[in-house]
């Protein structure tokens, strides 16, 4: 939680969903569970932190913000709060042992992953005014947690409040998501990430340009990109990768080829915001793939397809993502034409959420590639 915000003030973009969360506090309306949804990047977890502040606060401010000097307000500050708990994938899964006692743990795990929910739920808080845990990755939830997990959200004790984020809504269990309060994140405008990127962080004017530019609306994703030279690098080779999947012959040579091009661009290491970095299970001589890089090569790998698809579809190249590359997109467009475009984004897409699931990567990069190349 380090670093985190502790003020909406502090949350960059996004002011429809930190209104509705500031009348929340001001009004003592706070509904029992909240589902944060959007890309990487765009600020779920910034955001929640925030509210968990201004919820566990013993003196909120009129306007709904955390006071920032209460006994509460420190301890979220030196990160060491009791009563903001998160909940984060171990192994790639959300694991019911982290739930609730009772169950088999590994010997691994560290003491306070095991039965959060079991060893504080029922007991009311004594440094601020509420209980709030935050599922990190709700998605990572296995049906077992999921349906432990149920009765608590549908009837907390009054003092407790859960607040789950996922990329989609659909990608937490039904009965768990018509239970909470929907609060969709959407992509911030890039000028104002170019700001923030500025004027919060002190990252040089072209360089927050760029980065705006491809996170499309993520600031989590821009100060990455930003902060890490090798995930530029990385994104910049994407591009040579895409025009060579535009241009190969089909056939399965070819794509078992790209497949360990890929993983090979995903051997570096990036620290994405949202997600939990795990080893991956890749095969193969040399470093394994990480996952947070192999998802950020699939989404260079989608801007530049989507990229080529919409010059095919007549697009103005002013409004492409991969600047400078127009000659090569205008040279994909008329070779493959819109319909091929879109099937290789379908590719693009189904993969790129089977890994976010743990998919096999040697596998899922092998079935990625055989579907790019299908002619």
């Amino acid at each position: 939680m380090a670093g985190a915000p502790r003020f909406f003030s502090e949350v960059v973009g996004h002011r429809t969903a930190i209104e509705l969360l500031r009348r929340a506090v001001q009004l003592e309306n706070v509904a029992h569970a909240y589902l944060f949804t959007g890309m990487p990047g765009v600020g779920k977890f910034a955001l929640a932190h925030a509210f968990a502040s201004a919820l566990t606060c013993q003196s909120p401010t009129g306007d709904g913000e955390a006071c920032g000097e209460c006994r509460s307000c420190l301890r979220l500050a030196q990160n060491a709060h009791p009563e903001v708990h998160l909940i984060s994938p171990y192994s790639e899964q959300t694991l019911i042992w982290q739930l609730w006692e009772g169950h088999s743990t590994p010997r691994e795990a560290k003491a306070h992953q095991a039965g959060v929910l079991g060893r504080t739920l029922n007991y009311a808080p004594t440094f601020g005014k509420r209980l709030v845990y935050i599922f990190t990755r709700a998605e990572t939830l296995t049906e077992a947690a999921a349906n432990s997990l149920l009765k608590s959200v549908e009837e907390p004790p009054p003092y407790a409040v859960f607040l789950l984020l996922a990329p989609m809504l659909e990608d937490v269990l039904e009965t768990i998501r018509s239970r909470c309060q929907w609060v969709p994140l959407y992509p911030v405008d890039t000028q104002e990430v170019t700001q923030w990127l500025v004027s919060r962080h002190g990252v040089e004017l072209s360089l927050a340009q760029r980065c705006a530019l491809i996170s499309q609306g993520c600031p989590g994703r821009a100060w990455s990109l930003a902060t890490q030279p090798q995930s530029l690098k990385l994104w910049d080779a994407l591009a040579d990768l895409a025009y060579q999947i535009a241009t190969e012959h089909q056939g399965t040579a070819p794509a078992l080829r790209m497949a360990e091009r890929l993983r090979h661009l995903a051997t570096v290491d990036i620290s994405l915001p949202d997600d939990t970095e795990a080893p991956a299970d890749a095969g193969g001589k040399g470093k394994a793939p990480t996952r947070g890089a192999l998802l950020l090569a699939m989404d260079a790998l989608s801007t530049w397809f989507r990229d080529a698809l919409w010059l095919a579809c007549g697009g103005d190249a002013g409004r492409v993502i991969y600047r400078g590359d127009e000659e090569r997109l205008r040279q994909a467009a008329s070779q493959l034409g819109a319909g091929r475009l879109m099937h290789a984004l379908e590719a693009l897409i189904d993969v790129r959420r089977a890994v976010e699931r743990n998919a096999n990567i040697p596998l899922a990069t092998e079935v990625l590639m055989m579907r790019l190349l299908a002619r």
